[in-house]
């Protein structure tokens, strides 16, 4: 078996998987060290850019019925949440999922005694669009917040080493004023075509805090305060600051939530299928008629429900299935490509808080640390961090080398306490999101859950709702519940 190089996106899933520890990241692409592998195929079920060369790994035929009322693609976050509330209101649903491992971004794989995330870091806790509809369909997610912990929310450390727990120890009182009024006048009405930094610039023009309004939007969205529009960002800091000490992160990880989803989704009659590939999305006379998978099995479904991306989408559906302005709008969606370093320490970097807002640095805007909340999603006595970077162009050595850089300055003997590192890249076929939250791709500009194609609908990072990254897609998930 071997990795194809051109192809890997670096998310590092295949690494995380392989029971052998035969895959090691180099660069920011992963490779097979042939002399350790075992053949045992994990990592083709785990990557979700396929480009893993199989070595005669057979698609195995899912035992499934040959109909249901729904059929849902993709068992993420999104799927799954639609899923339990269809069928917890009687209806005949199966999910089917290409990976091994069900949750894809919004989960966690084991690796090294520390459970490392899959793509989502921060879900905001119980008060969150998640934590809502958790409760609403019964799963069931223990939640860890401030209020058990103490701490703050966030501290913030500059390059020049100056740290400070909020933008109050830093700013002057009509620079607090300013920045108040940019809130409260966002939270009635913020402009959508105006871009995050203008507009509280046009409040405040501290240097300091525009930084640090930078760093925050990247942290939450993956991109620059320039691209997000002030709607959006008034929205996600208001969310934060409402949430408060009920901020929070589920016992167990992101991957509790998942497993909650799939319980409700199974208890309720459901059926949920991995290592199951969808190869096209039936279309009969303009309707969805159920799913044809890569072995053939031809599964027919009154309804079909996508949470696989918008490619994919295309892919599936076939392009001349779609009309010429849809189509063209969803070519034209922009993407969001970032990367993360996951950390297992044996000293804390930082104390008092979860998060650290890391404004001007290179590459390193934001870190997470989940053992702050539940240290048992690491071995004992060790501690997990989750550091976000932006990606700025396609060296990802280069990359790696400037995120490395920012950390080596922030914490004086970095080198020494760090005993696990797992550079994760979500570029090319598998980026962060396929439709980032820029100007004219937020709130309702965001694709509606129904598509052209009747009985067809879409969930995920697609669809119309705003919010702290995946705490959008409950929004799109409700909105698709609506309609059915």
């Amino acid at each position: 078996m071997q990795i194809l190089q051109d192809c890997c996106t670096g998310c590092a899933y295949c690494l995380l998987s392989c029971p052998a520890e035969a895959i090691v990241s180099r660069n920011g692409r992963c490779s097979i060290e042939q002399d350790v592998c075992t053949l045992c195929g994990q990592c083709f079920w785990a990557c979700p850019s396929r480009c893993i060369e199989d070595g005669g790994q057979a698609v195995p035929k899912a035992k499934c019925g040959s109909e249901y009322d729904i059929v849902v693609i993709g068992a993420g976050i999104g799927g799954l949440m639609a899923a339990a509330a269809l069928s917890r209101s009687g209806l005949r649903v199966a999910v089917f999922e290409q990976l091994s491992f069900i949750g894809g971004r919004y989960t966690e794989i084991e690796h090294k005694g520390y459970l490392v995330t899959t793509g989502a870091w921060t879900p905001p806790g119980p008060r969150s669009n998640i934590g809502r509809f958790l409760r609403k369909v019964g799963a069931d997610v223990r939640w860890i917040t401030l209020r058990d912990t103490g701490g703050d929310l966030f501290h913030i450390r500059f390059p020049d080493g100056r740290h400070y727990r909020s933008v109050d120890e830093f700013l002057s009182r009509r620079e607090l004023l300013g920045y108040a009024r940019a809130l409260a006048q966002g939270r009635r009405k913020a402009p959508s075509d105006v871009d995050a930094l203008s507009y509280v610039r046009g409040f405040v023009g501290n240097p300091d805090l525009l930084a640090v309004v930078d760093a925050n939007i990247a942290t939450a969205s993956g991109l620059r305060a320039s691209e997000v529009p002030a709607s959006e960002f008034v929205h996600i800091t208001l969310t934060m600051r409402d949430v408060g000490q009920d901020f929070g992160y589920p016992a167990g990880g992101p991957r509790a939530i998942i497993e909650a989803l799939a319980k409700v989704v199974e208890e309720n009659g459901g059926r949920i299928f991995t290592r199951a590939r969808v190869g096209r999305i039936l279309v009969e006379n303009g309707k969805a008629r159920g799913i044809e998978l890569a072995g053939g099995v031809i599964v027919k479904a009154e309804k079909v429900i996508h949470n696989g991306g918008v490619r994919r989408f295309i892919q599936l559906v076939g392009p001349d299935n779609l009309p010429a302005d849809y189509l063209s709008r969803l070519q034209s969606l922009k993407g969001v490509e970032c990367g993360a370093l996951v950390l297992g320490t044996r000293e804390p970097l930082y104390r008092g808080t979860p998060m650290l807002i890391t404004p001007g640095f290179n590459r390193v805007v934001g870190m997470f640390e989940p053992t702050f909340f539940d240290p048992g999603v690491a071995p004992s006595n060790r501690h997990m961090y989750d550091v976000f970077f932006l990606v700025r162009s396609e060296d990802r050595a280069q990359e790696l080398e400037l995120a490395l850089s920012d950390l080596g300055r922030m914490f004086p003997g970095f080198d020494e306490v760090t005993e696990m590192m797992v550079p994760m890249f979500f570029v090319g076929a598998w980026p962060g999101t396929e439709t980032g939250q820029y100007i004219g791709q937020v709130g309702e500009q965001r694709l509606d859950p129904r598509t052209p194609v009747e009985d067809l609908y879409l969930v995920g990072m697609d669809v119309k709702g705003s919010g702290v990254a995946g705490d959008l897609v409950p929004v799109g998930v409700e909105r698709l519940l609506n309609c059915l």
